[in-house]
């Protein structure tokens, strides 16, 4: 009996608990077949609530319907244009002269064998940089389950990366040919600048990610408090991104960057001016990148006054006049930030689930591709025309 007794009062403490568990707990296996016997002891109401409670849940986390409207160039064409510009960040007309200019192959076919023709492919890579929403969204939208869309996305970000690496690298013979380089110092010194050798400005961006499983220390950045990838970048008055290095571990300073990724020793081999003698001041002889005060100076590389104690009047006019026009590196940056808030999106950037270097070189790539398209504010602020998208698309 005063066994029966305790199951019983066991019985009602489980009644009791019904309000506040969203989950019954595992029953002792003492009461495993015997609890609803006792359980028909309690009145009716609690009995069917605990039963209730009792059920095997069969509900499925909640998805949405795939739905909406499979992307071709002919619906395409049927968007109003601020409605396609709005979802894709470019015409139909730019869509599919990009898709061309890229080379996306066509039919574009993932591994798992789902097939897209190279337009779809490129809308759905943008309408994911696009926005930092669910994925589910686009499978609302382009009638595309999530698991095709996110593996078309993925892997068209590695072909890209890998057939277009060369122009985020020294690309001397076309974006950083010393011709050119002569117009962007003339660009740069038209706009305030007191120097006639800067044709670009340096500088690192940090890229947020998720709390790695491995190597959590390595990914740390101690200055921005969390864990991240680090690129080095090559602004142009042009407005196109010419050189990125990365990414590398949150943790390493600029000048580790700088170092690894061997960018002056390729300036010394070709940013050099013609016409030129051993008389000639170092300032004239080379091409020069101009960076923070932590790069330092060099032959081919400068950067403002830094040094202890009060600077003098034209040092501190000579930092306003290149800070004035440093400035535009920060916007480069932002510019890629605001086109494709995705990149932005830190707690998406799972380390080893997907390619998160890459998702930030692709976004460089897309934005340097727009630029050609239509002219950024640095190039505007310059006055220096970008090239021609299938110039700047070259073998």
């Amino acid at each position: 009996m005063a066994d029966q007794a305790n199951r019983y009062r066991l019985a009602q403490i489980l009644v009791a608990a019904v309000p506040i568990l969203s989950q019954p707990p595992p029953l002792p296996p003492i009461l495993g077949g015997e609890l609803l016997g006792y359980l028909a002891l309690i009145t009716g109401q609690d009995y069917g609530r605990v039963l209730h409670l009792l059920k095997p849940s069969t509900s499925s986390q909640p998805r949405p319907e795939q739905g909406g409207h499979r992307i071709t160039e002919a619906w395409l064409y049927s968007l109003r244009r601020p409605d396609c510009v709005w979802r894709f960040r470019m015409t139909a007309d730019e869509l599919v002269e990009l898709a061309e200019a890229l080379r996306i192959p066509d039919p574009f076919k993932t591994t798992h064998r789902y097939s897209f023709s190279a337009v779809e492919a490129l809308c759905l890579l943008c309408a994911r940089f696009r926005s930092a929403g669910e994925m589910y969204l686009l499978a609302m939208l382009y009638d595309r389950s999530q698991t095709a869309i996110s593996e078309c996305i993925n892997e068209l970000v590695e072909l890209l990366d890998d057939t277009w690496e060369h122009l985020l690298g020294c690309d001397q013979e076309h974006l950083l040919h010393p011709d050119r380089l002569r117009e962007y110092t003339t660009a740069i010194h038209n706009r305030g600048a007191p120097l006639m050798s800067i044709f670009a400005f340096i500088d690192c961006t940090i890229r947020r990610i998720c709390h790695p499983t491995w190597y959590q220390r390595q990914a740390y950045n101690g200055h921005k408090k969390f864990h991240s990838l680090k690129f080095q970048a090559l602004m142009l008055p042009n407005g196109i991104i010419g050189h990125l290095y990365g990414p590398v571990e949150g943790q390493r300073n600029d000048n580790f960057l700088l170092t690894e990724s061997a960018l002056l020793d390729a300036l010394a081999q070709f940013a050099h001016q013609e016409d030129v003698d051993d008389d000639t001041p170092i300032e004239r002889r080379y091409f020069q990148i101009f960076g923070d005060p932590a790069y330092g100076v060099g032959p081919h590389i400068m950067s403002p006054f830094s040094r202890a104690g009060v600077r003098t009047p034209d040092e501190q006019e000579w930092n306003a006049q290149m800070s004035a026009v440093r400035i535009e590196v920060e916007h480069g940056f932002g510019i890629v930030a605001n086109l494709w808030p995705f990149l932005n999106a830190g707690w998406k950037m799972q380390l080893y689930s997907s390619p998160v270097g890459r998702y930030y070189r692709v976004g460089v790539l897309l934005t340097n591709c727009l630029n050609c398209l239509h002219a950024n504010q640095v190039a505007q602020y310059f006055d220096c025309l970008p090239p021609d998208l299938e110039d700047y698309l070259h073998n």
